[in-house]
């Protein structure tokens, strides 16, 4: 009997540490959300995978829900769960969302920390939860709901190293059309799911107008690096883009729009 219930805990151990690869996953989320936007290219298998990891760690945290490893990432996933529910929350996205978000309380609640430890713990990252949800959606609404924002025409370069859009955008005067360049290099490719760099977009083309019609067409200058004309204007130059001077360098992570993490 004592070599049998050995054996139990010895295996609870082991399977604890199932629970890192958990905690890795949702601090990796945490951050890319800072940095990218997700977009599910293959939704089936992306299914199957989330339901897969889904049965796996919830399973394997649950049996072990008493051992070390598992009470540590079972206090701390909450917090990691935050910015990934505030930055990736969509009607698309709920298809990874909700298990997350399930696994996370289940854990916390079944957790083997203390009572007295998770009820202080539970009540800070309630009001966390309270105060940023409401601070994100008060910026939505204040800052941008007042506008329509619709992007009409998508374009990539000949290299494939810079991509472009059209933004439509409709407000209470006569709106805006925006042409804005990204770098498309820097996306993080996993299969079903890319995650897509944010962070660095350069407007090349801005007037008080929407609903134009434009004439988007990347060209080759004469040493082969892409330029991109508007409505036959040129209003990016990929030679420009990567000069070392300050103003240029268009795609550094010194010009990114987001800093937390450098």
């Amino acid at each position: 009997m004592t070599d049998k219930k050995t054996m139990v805990t010895w295996a609870k151990r082991v399977v604890s540490l199932f629970s890192i690869g958990y905690i890795g996953l949702m601090a990796f989320l945490a951050y890319t959300s800072f940095y990218y936007d997700i977009s599910i290219t293959n939704r089936s298998s992306f299914t199957v995978l989330v339901v897969c990891l889904s049965l796996l760690f919830a399973g394997t945290m649950i049996f072990s829900r008493k051992q070390v490893i598992t009470s540590i990432v079972a206090l701390a996933s909450p917090l990691c769960y935050l910015p990934v529910l505030v930055f990736y929350y969509s009607k698309e996205n709920l298809i990874f969302l909700i298990p997350l978000g399930i696994i996370t309380v289940l854990l916390f609640f079944f957790g083997g920390a203390g009572e007295g430890l998770k009820t202080i713990v539970g009540t800070i990252y309630l009001l966390l939860y309270i105060i940023c949800i409401l601070a994100y959606f008060l910026y939505v609404s204040i800052f941008l709901g007042h506008t329509v924002d619709v992007v009409t025409e998508r374009s990539v370069s000949q290299s494939q190293q810079y991509r472009c859009y059209v933004l439509d955008i409709t407000d209470n005067s006569k709106g805006t059309t925006k042409v804005i360049v990204e770098p498309n290099y820097l996306d993080l490719v996993y299969g079903s799911v890319t995650f897509v760099e944010k962070g660095y977009e350069r407007i090349v083309y801005n007037v008080r107008k929407n609903n134009l019609d434009l004439d988007i067409e990347w060209v080759a200058d004469s040493q082969g690096k892409d330029m991109l004309k508007v409505d036959g204007d040129i209003r990016f130059k990929a030679t420009d883009a990567i000069k070392p001077e300050q103003a240029y360098s268009f795609f550094v992570k010194d010009k990114r729009q987001w800093k937390f993490f450098k």
